[in-house]
């Protein structure tokens, strides 16, 4: 189940992003909040530190929380993992599936995702478009003992909004290791870019509250088109 501070600090994200607070750029005081939702004063402070790690609300000392102006080019919060079509939702995100097949898992996945020998997997590699232009390329594991079913539709769109809204999973850690390369021929075609050019690597490692590993994703991003975003308070 959903802790109740989530749920709270998707409730007000939705109302953001549907353009409630537009006009003001300033969310309700926490009183308001806990008479709107029915809950206590330390749920609603949860909610509202969880906006800001996603960089949607920011609090001004004395004086409120405010919305957080948006990036140009949307940058990927490194703070709170969410998706492509998460952070990229006011674009076209889609995806063009290069191969999909359920395979055992070999030593390799199991090295990378800690599971049994001959494990189900689901092996999806696919394109993710940005406004039609390549974005990145996504390989991408998925245990299908904590993952039970994926298909062609499902894997189009965004795989992480299937397991958050449709399976009712809460995924809970997201380890990130960013690192560089050059494009291999096969990449760079896909990417519209010339081999041995810049490549940014990003490995993820997705986990349940139990630390159990569900998804191993290795993407080769567009080093043109893709901006990060690491957020640090210094009080």
């Amino acid at each position: 189940m959903e802790a109740k501070f989530k749920h709270v600090s998707n409730l007000i994200e939705k109302d953001i992003a549907s353009g409630i607070y537009d006009e003001t750029q300033k969310l309700l005081t926490e009183d308001e909040f806990i008479i709107k939702y029915k809950v206590s004063r330390n749920t609603i402070r949860r909610a509202i530190d969880l906006l800001v790690k996603r960089g949607v609300a920011l609090p001004v000392q004395g004086s409120g929380i405010y919305l957080r102006k948006k990036r140009l080019g949307q940058p990927i919060n490194l703070e709170n993992l969410r998706g492509l079509t998460y952070y990229l939702g006011d674009h076209n995100v889609s995806s063009v599936i290069l191969d999909f097949k359920l395979i055992p898992a070999d030593n390799k996945i199991v090295d990378l995702m800690h599971c049994e020998l001959d494990t189900p997997t689901y092996y999806v590699h696919r394109l993710r478009k940005l406004d039609n232009k390549p974005y990145c390329i996504e390989y991408s594991y998925y245990n299908k003992d904590l993952i039970p079913y994926l298909d062609n539709e499902i894997i189009n769109g965004s795989i992480y909004n299937y397991i958050r809204n449709d399976l009712k999973k809460t995924i809970n850690f997201i380890d990130e290791v960013i690192s560089a390369n050059v494009l291999t021929k096969e990449e760079a075609d896909l990417l519209g870019l010339k081999e041995n050019e810049p490549a940014i690597i990003c490995e993820n490692t997705s986990m349940f509250k139990t630390g159990t590993i569900f998804n191993y994703c290795y993407s080769v991003f567009n080093y043109k088109e893709t901006k990060f975003l690491k957020m640090t308070n210094t009080a």
